[in-house]
């Protein structure tokens, strides 16, 4: 009894994942900005995420404008759970394969430097 009870919490936790939550309706996502790269290619959006037992998030997505493989990637996660201090992110890109990120007010909880040919760096 004690393992079908184990791996029924482990499918549930697992169920629960970021994505998992959005599915089931646990987490509300807004589309705070988008913008795209200047040839078109590229598309970065920075996404408020909050959901039910963590800490209020805002990512940053990026995704192929067109073609087959066009899921997003997070390449940068900053904490907004501070009232206080509203964080403020600014993105821009400086040529085609080069994105600048400002965070004002946050802490980073994950930042990737690349992702595929696009260079990243925050500020």
């Amino acid at each position: 009894m004690c393992i079908r009870t184990s791996r029924l919490v482990i499918a549930v936790i697992c169920g629960l994942t970021v994505s998992g939550c959005s599915r089931i309706g646990l987490c509300t996502e807004d589309q705070i900005d988008m913008v795209v790269s200047p040839s078109g290619r590229y598309q970065m959006e920075i996404i408020g995420k909050d959901c039910v037992g963590s800490s209020p998030v805002q990512e940053v997505f990026l995704r192929r404008a067109q073609g087959v493989m066009k899921g997003r990637t997070a390449v940068a996660i900053f904490d907004a759970s501070n009232p206080d201090k509203p964080v403020r992110l600014s993105v821009r890109w400086r040529g085609e394969s080069y994105l600048v990120i400002n965070a004002r007010g946050a802490k980073v909880w994950y930042f990737q430097p690349h992702w595929h040919d696009v260079r990243i760096t925050e500020r």
